[in-house]
């Protein structure tokens, strides 16, 4: 039976790390939206992509309540602030950016 190899292209490569890029922007900008009082949420938080999918998230249970309550004020910071991040983030100048660094346009 014949081995399954992938075969990623130059343009795959290049979107994924864009993809990268783009995620990291938008955890950075959720980083300083994200509650004081919540614990240490800014050293939290991933970039996970997966063939052309990106995802981006908080792993502990406090940044995810944090995160979905809104009745809760708090001090410094947000709720859903990774959702408010991922709105804020144009990631097609981002991803753009790359293909033309990766692949030479200009």
């Amino acid at each position: 039976m014949a081995k399954f190899n992938p075969i990623v292209t130059k343009l795959e490569k290049s979107i994924q790390a864009g993809l990268r890029d783009a995620g990291r922007a938008v955890l950075k900008v959720s980083r300083a939206k994200s509650p004081e009082d919540a614990g240490d949420l800014k050293k939290e938080g991933f970039v996970a992509v997966d063939d052309l999918t990106m995802q981006i998230g908080y792993q502990s249970l406090k940044a995810r309540l944090n995160h979905e309550d809104l009745d809760y004020e708090h001090d410094d910071g947000q709720a859903k602030f990774l959702e408010a991040a991922a709105d804020e983030v144009d990631i097609g100048p981002i991803l753009a950016a790359r293909n033309r660094k990766d692949l030479g346009g200009g």
